[in-house]
């Protein structure tokens, strides 16, 4: 579904001031006066925690609140956009998100068209509102299996533990390095576990295996092009697995690959798209969403469609090559 964004008068804002290391604390008074300048009246709401944004959304939408603004990362929109839900099913299946762009990562905003601050200030005054899928993960946190919606991405093995380096970092040398980064230290200590991967109830591949990905938007890890044929839109999680290879291949041939979403022919990447994902693995695996590490495998994670409204600059979702 898609129709032009209203410019709402009053805006909510959730702010995380930490994310971006601190980034988005030392830029929110010039942005609140940009967004002042354009004439919205702000509501703005800081967070001091984990989980915190996620209860104050979901207030504000009880309470009537029509359009929500997440300014971060990935992990503040995806706590942001989890609150517009409750028990799996949406608070006000009318609401709508924005994003501005300030955290280390931002490949949800890239993968709905406002990867810069300007494109975020474009859409709010002029673009669209489109409806996208979400993605329902069930994983196990502290020995409960528990749920959870995640937006972009998520992945096992590889991906997660590289997010857990990058989280564990300053975070001062930008996204797409920053996470560099954090793939090469993981590389180090990761080691591959067997692992099984079901889609929609078909074997994808069973075995060793560095990494699945399990993606919704184009963009993940700061800007890398892990699935540039994803459509947030379809209906569909494109599914990828990269089995066991040697960490001399993986870093000098693969991840260049990545960088710029050319790694899809590699033998050692399996590919397919659908419904329902179910990843088992012989011993618990780090699992990651949209940035956030909040559990491990096994995990199941079925697509829900048309699940959200954001608003986007693009006149089509899908990241184009």
């Amino acid at each position: 579904m898609t129709h032009r964004a209203e410019n709402m008068g009053e805006l909510f804002v959730v702010v995380n001031p930490v994310a971006g290391a601190g980034k988005t604390r030392r830029r929110w008074p010039a942005l609140a006066a940009e967004l002042e300048e354009r004439g919205f009246r702000l509501q703005p709401y800081f967070t001091e925690g984990p989980g915190m944004a996620t209860v104050k959304v979901r207030e504000w939408l009880q309470r009537g609140v029509r359009h929500v603004v997440a300014v971060g990362g990935d992990g503040t929109v995806n706590e942001v956009a989890n609150g517009f839900f409750c028990n799996g099913q949406p608070v006000a299946g009318e609401a709508v998100l924005s994003v501005i762009p300030c955290g280390t990562g931002h490949d949800f905003a890239r993968s709905v068209g406002v990867g810069t601050v300007s494109d975020a200030l474009n859409a709010l005054a002029h673009g669209n509102v489109r409806s996208i899928d979400a993605a329902l993960a069930a994983f196990y946190q502290g020995g409960q299996r528990v749920t959870r919606f995640f937006f972009n991405a998520a992945d096992v093995g590889l991906g997660a533990a590289a997010a857990a380096a990058v989280n564990r970092s300053r975070k001062l040398i930008g996204g797409l390095w920053t996470y560099v980064a954090g793939t090469v230290r993981a590389l180090w200590s990761f080691r591959c576990v067997a692992t099984e991967v079901v889609v929609d109830g078909q074997p994808l591949s069973s075995g060793p295996t560095e990494m699945v990905l399990v993606a919704n938007g184009g963009f993940h890890a700061g800007g890398m092009r892990m699935a540039p044929m994803a459509d947030p839109s379809d209906g569909l999680l494109e599914v990828l697995v990269l089995r066991q290879v040697s960490r001399v291949n993986l870093l000098f041939s693969l991840l260049p690959r990545v960088l710029n979403g050319r790694h899809l022919g590699h033998p050692a990447l399996a590919h397919t798209r659908g419904r329902r994902v179910v990843v088992c693995s012989a011993q618990p695996l780090l699992f990651e969403m949209d940035g956030e590490q909040p559990g491990t495998t096994d995990v199941t994670i079925e697509v829900v469609p048309s699940a959200l409204q954001v608003t986007s600059t693009l006149a089509r979702l899908r990241v184009q090559s």
